[in-house]
């Protein structure tokens, strides 16, 4: 009896063990199909990048402000810009871009022929500096994509879209010096008890606009394009809703918030309407600049 217990207790634990070994051998089994899968999934961008052609961009232009200091469009508020760019194509007519823009907004007042705005006799000048994603789609397909771009057509128009991070600053003159706005709290925002809190420096934006490359050598273009900014911001030229009491202003210890805020000379009292929140503030870039279009081989 106790022999026959002896014989089942020993092949109970030989067939735990040949379960735990093929248990094992099963988990072993699934995590190099893991493993394997992880590494192929990891390398299909690798591939794929090794078949892309990529493009570089150096360009110049103008920058553009469009907000509650301007009426209509005037040559007068362009300023330089400068921007890089680069780019990797990702389908025959469809590439992901890259980009680093530089350029500076301003406006004011005293060129308006509004006879109501020349009265509010305020202005502003900003730096901007802006990083950009987006899309360009291209309307002639590359017929050798992947390989070169020695077939790319020499006349290639192409829409853009996409998102924007940029940082802005503005500033107003007073008897000759330049003063930050921001911090001011023009509009009230540091009175204590305001419905209005400090804005952000750091806004976000939606670029789109069109543009065009022309390439006139195996490997060199030459790029121009115009692109609008969508902004979620109203505060561009830190004008957006009415003018503070002007005593509660002086009251918060920054004697220069008062005398930027309301520059009227006492037309306008506190309470009217100094700009308009229901319309966001928005920007322009217009360049030109050289394309190096880089192929991974050439066929």
């Amino acid at each position: 009896m106790l022999g026959e217990a002896g014989n089942y207790l020993r092949a109970w634990d030989g067939y735990c063990h040949l379960q735990a070994r093929d248990q094992t051998q099963s988990n072993m089994n699934r995590y190099h199909l893991r493993v394997s899968g992880l590494m192929a999934l990891l390398a299909i961008p690798l591939l794929l990048a090794a078949q892309r052609t990529y493009s570089f961009g150096l360009g110049g232009g103008t920058s553009y402000y469009y907000g509650d200091l301007t009426e209509g469009l005037n040559p007068k508020l362009l300023r330089p810009a400068g921007t890089l760019s680069a780019s990797v194509y990702l389908m025959p007519t469809l590439s992901l871009r890259l980009g680093l823009s530089h350029g500076s907004l301003g406006a004011a007042d005293s060129l308006a022929s509004d006879p109501t705005r020349q009265k509010r006799n305020l202005h502003f000048r900003s730096p901007l500096t802006e990083g950009s994603a987006v899309f360009v789609w291209h309307v002639f397909r590359d017929r050798r994509f992947g390989r070169s771009f020695l077939k790319k057509p020499h006349l290639s128009p192409y829409l853009f879209g996409g998102v924007a991070i940029f940082r802005f600053r503005p500033e107003a003159q007073y008897e000759g010096q330049w003063h930050a706005l921001q911090p001011l709290g023009t509009e009230g925002q540091n009175i204590p008890g305001s419905a209005l809190l400090p804005y952000s420096l750091t806004q976000m934006s939606l670029p789109f606009g069109l543009g065009v490359e022309m390439r006139f050598a195996p490997q060199l273009g030459l790029r121009a394009e115009v692109g609008y900014r969508h902004t979620f911001t109203d505060y561009l030229d830190d004008v957006s809703t009415e003018y503070p009491e002007t005593e509660a202003l002086a009251a918060t210890g920054m004697s220069m918030a008062a005398l930027l805020s309301n520059r009227s000379e006492g037309i306008f009292p506190a309470g009217t309407k100094r700009g308009n929140p229901g319309a966001k503030d928005s920007y322009f870039f217009l360049t030109t600049g050289l394309v190096f279009y880089v192929s991974p081989f050439q066929r």
